[in-house]
């Protein structure tokens, strides 16, 4: 079961850049990677139900509050996308979509598109920890202080370069709904477009991770807090 969900996450991070790069590889293609990647998302949810059945039970702790309303507003997202795809459908179901209020939909797909790329690598960076030590188990691969120090330098530059890309590409404007049209250059090579979106979807990633893991210790340390504390016998 944790191999299907590996693979579904991996499918999932490997369309998003492509869905972001919809002018340069054309509307049909998009349009059926955008349905491939809810019919993924639905799958994903499908495989993880027990989190949907625990929604309401439990008590909530910071990082418990910060998983959720991500996943939340991830679900709202991921079903706002292929409703306001279908409205505009020319290819794969070109018999739903609509005339009238077509820019609306178009201004809400593209907004919700750049905020499903920003919060699904934040989603990711949640949970990777889990994955590298899935990985790391099954490969039974110990890192060296040399190796870690590599790897940590590695993903330093590459985050660094990735927020550089999001500044230089203006995404924060679409975010916030500044820009109304999506603008490519259709001179720059593809391999920059996926570098740039790879890179800044390891960035958030990244901040996802340490935003988990500042959380998940800060958990820890209102549960020893709250513990009472065994005093030794000396009588």
């Amino acid at each position: 079961m944790k191999q299907v969900k590996i693979i579904l996450d991996s499918i999932m991070l490997i369309l998003m850049p492509l869905l972001m790069a919809y002018s340069l590889i054309g509307e049909s293609i998009h349009e059926w990677l955008g349905i491939t990647m809810f019919a993924v998302f639905i799958l994903h949810h499908i495989l993880n139900h027990k989190w949907l059945k625990s929604i309401f039970k439990g008590k909530y702790t910071p990082y418990r509050i910060y998983i959720t309303v991500v996943n939340i507003l991830l679900c709202v997202i991921m079903l706002a996308l292929p409703i306001s795809g279908i409205l505009m459908s020319k290819h794969a179901v070109p018999f739903l979509s609509i005339r009238s209020g077509a820019s609306y939909a178009r201004t809400i797909h593209m907004t919700t598109a750049y905020w499903g790329f920003v919060l699904m690598s934040i989603h990711f960076g949640n949970h990777i920890d889990m994955m590298l030590n899935s990985i790391k188990r099954k490969l039974n691969t110990n890192k060296t202080a040399i190796k870690k120090l590599v790897c940590s330098l590695f993903t330093v530059l590459i985050c660094s370069y990735g927020f550089y890309a999001f500044i230089q590409r203006r995404i924060a404007e679409y975010l916030f709904m500044k820009v109304m049209f999506a603008f490519f250059d259709h001179s720059e090579s593809k391999l920059k477009f996926f570098a740039d979106h790879i890179a800044i979807m390891l960035a958030f990633a990244m901040i996802g991770y340490y935003i988990s893991m500042i959380l998940k210790k800060l958990n820890n340390g209102l549960r020893h807090q709250k513990s009472p504390e065994i005093k030794e016998d000396t009588k």
